[in-house]
């Protein structure tokens, strides 16, 4: 069996019902559950779950004001001929969002002796994977015309995630969570 993946991700609130607008995605494509929906700030990997705390441990003294954000568009992500998911970019809250993620992120990937992270940061909520090439296909066709949530958000919890004991019905599991605080 495969090692577990961790992650340090912002929660995207269930009451937000940004699921919602995958209810029509096309069959063959695995939408989230509500609870697993994040935004990731630091992929570790399958570090384990030393390493994963001490990433989690690294941001613990971290102050950051709870940010508020909206969608902006559909991503296809991944390998541009080959999305292996697909999510929703952010409008507002980009910025603040790619700022934590570039800051926080290497402050976590060094502490859990992780390689740094070599992309510039995309601010995304992944909704869906795909489960082959003509869902995959299908999906890309679907997000064309897909919609988008208008409500807006409140990025205000931390959390460290892994893989979930059951992953038949989530994806993931929060080990610690946090709320976001501004600086006193």
């Amino acid at each position: 069996m495969q090692a577990a993946n961790w992650f340090i991700g912002l929660v995207v609130p269930e009451q937000a019902g940004w699921i919602a607008v995958a209810e029509g995605i096309p069959p063959g494509v695995r939408r989230f559950h509500p609870l697993d929906l994040h935004l990731t700030v630091a992929f570790l990997g399958a570090c384990g779950p030393e390493r994963a705390q001490a990433a989690w441990q690294a941001l613990a003294q971290q102050r950051h004001p709870p940010i508020p954000a909206e969608a902006s568009r559909w991503l296809a992500l991944g390998n541009p001929r080959r999305p292996s998911a697909f999510g929703l970019g952010l409008g507002r809250g980009h910025r603040s969002t790619a700022a934590l993620m570039a800051a926080w992120g290497s402050m976590a990937l060094a502490a859990a002796d992780r390689p740094a992270e070599q992309r510039v940061p995309l601010p995304h909520i992944t909704l869906a994977r795909p489960g082959g090439d003509a869902a995959r296909a299908a999906m890309q066709h679907w997000i064309a015309a897909a919609p988008i949530p208008s409500n807006a958000v409140l990025l205000e919890q931390l959390a460290l995630f892994t893989w979930a004991a059951d992953r038949t019905e989530r994806l993931f599991q929060v080990v610690a969570k946090r709320q976001l605080e501004a600086e006193v």
